[in-house]
């Protein structure tokens, strides 16, 4: 049985104790042994190599190079790292741009989109297909070496909404959705979430 760690926190605006409470239990349904916390202690009190894989919901950045030098670490040696909207902004700094792949910009109002997969040849997108939703569009930097899973068009201009890439013999998966529970476990995006997760925890 895969074991995740869930950090939560941060702006409350994205809901994250409802998220995670959610989150935990469409986990547990899947045979993953969850532990959750809101304490950024845990990344440097406990040893996080016992962990498959560790999820943030954690939007609004934290600026302590000690937490995030202690996930470099973990993640280099081979813990998965998978999260998704406001996760890209855990922790200000570019070492942690570097880890996720990305930085956001800004955002758009929710509007309904087009989620386009655009690579069904990765474990994490080879059973979906497009489909639509309701969320915020992230405009964002990205590394041009991530492997982009799925993208949406936003005035005119490709965006990826989802991606992978490996960080030393981690695997690291993000996705810009979704603003709210809502549109995070609509079933077509909890479905690529999931996966994402299971990818990076190396089960698939």
């Amino acid at each position: 049985m895969e074991q995740a760690l869930i950090i939560w926190g941060g702006w409350q605006g994205h809901k994250p104790k409802l998220t995670v409470n959610i989150l935990k239990e469409e986990l547990s349904k899947n045979e993953y042994k969850v532990k959750l916390t809101s304490n950024l202690a845990v990344l440097i009190n406990e040893d996080l190599t016992k962990y498959d894989v560790i999820i943030p919901i954690w939007s609004v950045g934290i600026k302590s190079t000690v937490y995030l030098k202690a996930l470099l670490d973990a993640v280099r040696e081979g813990v998965g790292l998978a999260t998704f909207h406001g996760g890209i902004k855990w922790f200000i700094d570019d070492n942690y741009y570097h880890l996720i792949g990305g930085n956001y910009i800004k955002d758009s109002e929710e509007e309904s989109f087009t989620v386009e997969i655009v690579n069904q040849n990765h474990p994490v997108t080879e059973y979906l297909e497009d489909f639509e939703i309701t969320s915020e569009l992230y405009y964002l930097q990205f590394d041009p070496r991530n492997e982009i899973l799925a993208e949406a068009e936003f005035k005119g201009v490709k965006m990826p909404i989802s991606w992978v890439k490996n960080f030393g013999d981690g695997r690291v998966y993000y996705t810009s959705l979704a603003h709210a529970p809502e549109h995070l476990f609509e079933k077509h995006s909890l479905r690529m979430l999931l996966a994402g997760i299971n990818w990076a925890a190396g089960r698939i």
